[in-house]
């Protein structure tokens, strides 16, 4: 799928699991005076995960025009486990089955396709502590959206690499400022939005009929 399809069109109202809190509203997280910055990473163990979540820790106090939240595909049990029951800073949504990335088209590409050295640094690093991958199996492209009220898609950016996202919360921020200026210029698109509410497998069964075609060392 193609950024410019996404642009303008609206996610659906579902429920989400957070390590810690089943059950939330999608439509509470988006709502907000600043948009929301939805980050669709690989699993919570995965090597360009942790890098990329350790930037945005590091970082976090730069975010000062929009808010973070960041998908991973992996158990909220496996994620409540990695973290030790400590609250994480901002929204971590898991979606084991890969529900929403489906639904979004979010893409594969063989590993060797999408290297960029900065990736190869990462996974060199986490093969020195005992990271283990096969490099030719398909890795999970990132893909960034930012949202306002109601799921509205302002931004989209599907990642050409494994390390084509956002660099770090400053990075974020510059994001929101420009999306944000856009949007007060530019015309208001027509409201798509839904007043049902869906889980994330609810959420599967819409993409069918509409589209038959993962820490403690994060802390240091």
């Amino acid at each position: 799928m193609q950024s410019e399809h996404l642009i303008g069109t609206t996610i659906p109202r579902f429920t989400y699991d957070t390590p810690l809190t089943p059950g939330q509203d999608f439509y509470a997280l988006c709502a907000g005076e600043t948009p929301l910055v939805m980050i669709f990473l690989p699993g919570f163990d995965h090597p360009i995960s942790r890098e990329y979540l350790t930037r945005y820790l590091k970082s976090l106090r730069s975010l000062k025009d929009g808010r973070l939240a960041c998908v991973v595909r992996t158990k909220p049990q496996e994620v409540a486990a990695a973290l030790e029951g400590r609250p994480f800073p901002f929204p971590l949504i898991c979606d084991p089955q890969g529900v929403l990335y489906n639904f979004l088209g979010v893409e594969h590409a063989n590993i060797l396709q999408t290297w960029t050295f900065a990736a190869q640094r990462i996974f060199r690093s986490a093969k020195g502590q005992g990271f283990v991958y096969d490099r030719s199996a398909p890795q999970q492209l990132p893909l960034t959206l930012v949202l306002g009220p109601e799921g509205h898609i302002l931004f989209a950016h599907y990642g050409r690499s494994l390390t084509d996202l956002p660099e770090d919360c400053a990075t974020i921020s510059e994001i929101c400022r420009s999306v944000t200026h856009l949007a007060q210029t530019g015309e208001k698109d027509p409201d798509h939005c839904s007043d049902e509410t869906l889980t994330l497998p609810d959420l599967s069964g819409e993409l069918e009929q509409e589209e038959p075609d993962a820490l403690g060392a994060l802390f240091h």
